[in-house]
């Protein structure tokens, strides 16, 4: 997504926010449980305990109070491009970090035991999306030290798109088959709804 894309992107989202307020709605969800759907895939297979972690698109820091309840010694950070949703995010949870950025154009230097993205690669970029979301991944990859896990909109074989919706679904063996180009250590799970998936991924560690 380069700087112009990130601004169509911002601007979508803040007429959302005016429309809806503090509401799934705004973040393009369809309500809360479809988060929490995307949030229970991801519990199966990461532990949090004594983990830092990178929410990239948090939102109004939903997966924040989920870690903050669930799992012990969490030091979470939550990004955004949209200024609305950070701010409702420090209020909602004043414990964690929350900053906003633009991260795929200009992430942090640091690194963070697990790196997520729920709900953030979905856009419709035109014919961009699939070199948007390439870059993306590999960003955020790049900067994770245990885990990277991400889900997308999209399955196999790839749903039907329209190309005027603001949301694009992908080919869940196309992007499984680009993360294995980063990592030979990836799970792919597409058994929780019929139309979403969610990736993980694992640096491969150096033998001594």
């Amino acid at each position: 997504m380069d700087k112009s894309q990130a601004e169509v992107t911002l601007k979508h989202y803040q007429k959302k926010f005016q429309k809806y307020g503090v509401d799934a709605r705004s973040l393009s969800w369809a309500g809360k449980g479809a988060a929490h759907q995307r949030f229970r895939a991801i519990w199966k297979e990461i532990d949090f305990n004594n983990k830092s972690v990178l929410d990239v698109g948090c939102g109004f820091g939903e997966m924040a109070r989920f870690l903050h309840k669930r799992y012990d010694n969490v030091k979470y950070t939550g990004v955004d491009i949209v200024p609305e949703f950070i701010q409702e995010a420090k209020k909602a949870h004043p414990y964690f970090d929350f900053e906003c950025i633009d991260y795929f154009n200009n992430p942090m230097p640091e690194k963070f035991d697990v790196v997520m993205a729920s709900g953030t690669l979905n856009s419709n970029l035109g014919g961009k999306n699939s070199a948007f979301r390439e870059k993306a991944v590999k960003v955020m990859f790049d900067h994770t030290k245990k885990a990277l896990v991400f889900n997308m909109l999209g399955g196999h074989p790839q749903p039907e798109n329209d190309p005027k919706s603001n949301v694009w679904y992908a080919d869940s063996l196309e992007v499984l088959e680009y993360c294995m180009s980063l990592t030979r250590r990836v799970v792919l799970r597409a058994n929780y709804h019929p139309k979403d998936f969610t990736v993980f991924m694992y640096p491969v560690k150096r033998l001594p």
